[in-house]
């Protein structure tokens, strides 16, 4: 059971549907769909684990956990990033532990800041500001550029707003919920130079989630020509069982092919 590095919540995972792999395959990558794609699967550490989970209200790095622990949930741990040699322009892969990387930017106290009396917030040691940290519905909602970044501090800081207090305060956001998105090396195999690569582990995780959904309106189609089956109760099923429904009808239709082309 994955266990969010920020929040420290203990969830479980509901098996995938046709749903959620509509999802991916629509919509692919980006912040809004990694929360909604964790939204939908993730069970809470609530006891009763009913309704669906608030993936709004974690922050970023714990969204980006998630992301990653489906995707080793599927293809393991090991995971490939491409990249292009500067010195050279040769194409080479970098592969890395998505583990060591989650360690790597796993939580770290911040000595600038302490918890304040109210619950979630924090206080900068050398200046009158408080901050929390912001969530994913905060972020979404704030947009990106100059004008989402105001939108974020005006939620999330208060007190001195001074722009030396704002920076302190987001570097202790940085070590407390930090995301998973930082450099890795690799060496050219063909000049030998040092090749560094900036990662952004959810997104590269989301692609190859997307990419392994990316046949659900194939069988959709495949299973409504063959049983007639409505889409919503096509989609209803887990993935793994409707994959397995459209494996036979496959097979059914080409062994009835080689049948006919015998016959002629």
């Amino acid at each position: 059971m994955p266990r969010t590095p920020v929040l420290g919540l203990t969830l479980r995972w509901r098996p995938s549907t046709g749903h959620d792999d509509l999802l991916l395959a629509e919509e692919r990558s980006g912040l809004a769909t990694a929360v909604a794609l964790v939204g939908r699967r993730a069970i809470g550490p609530w006891p009763e684990g009913g309704g669906d989970f608030d993936a709004r209200s974690l922050p970023v790095g714990d969204v980006d956990m998630l992301v990653a622990d489906l995707r080793r949930e599927r293809l393991g741990d090991r995971m490939i990033a491409e990249a292009s040699c500067a010195h050279c322009g040769a194409r080479i892969d970098i592969g890395f532990s998505i583990a060591d990387h989650l360690h790597h930017h796993r939580p770290r106290p911040a000595r600038a800041a302490v918890p304040a009396e109210e619950s979630g917030w924090w206080r900068l040691r050398r200046a009158e500001t408080w901050f929390r940290l912001p969530t994913t519905g905060d972020v979404l909602a704030a947009g990106d550029g100059d004008r989402g970044h105001r939108t974020l501090v005006e939620a999330c800081v208060r007190g001195d707003r001074s722009a030396g207090a704002v920076r302190a305060a987001e570097r202790a956001m940085a070590a407390l919920a930090p995301v998973l998105r930082g450099e890795a090396e690799g060496t050219c195999p063909e000049c030998t130079a040092t090749v560094s690569l900036e990662l952004d582990v959810r997104e590269l995780c989301l692609e190859e989630l997307a990419f392994l959904a990316s046949g659900v309106l194939d069988e959709v189609h495949l299973l409504a020509t063959a049983y007639h089956w409505r889409e919503r109760d096509i989609l209803d099923l887990p993935s793994a069982r409707r994959i397995s429904y459209a494996e036979r009808v496959r097979a059914s239709w080409a062994a009835d092919h080689t049948l006919e082309a015998t016959d002629a």
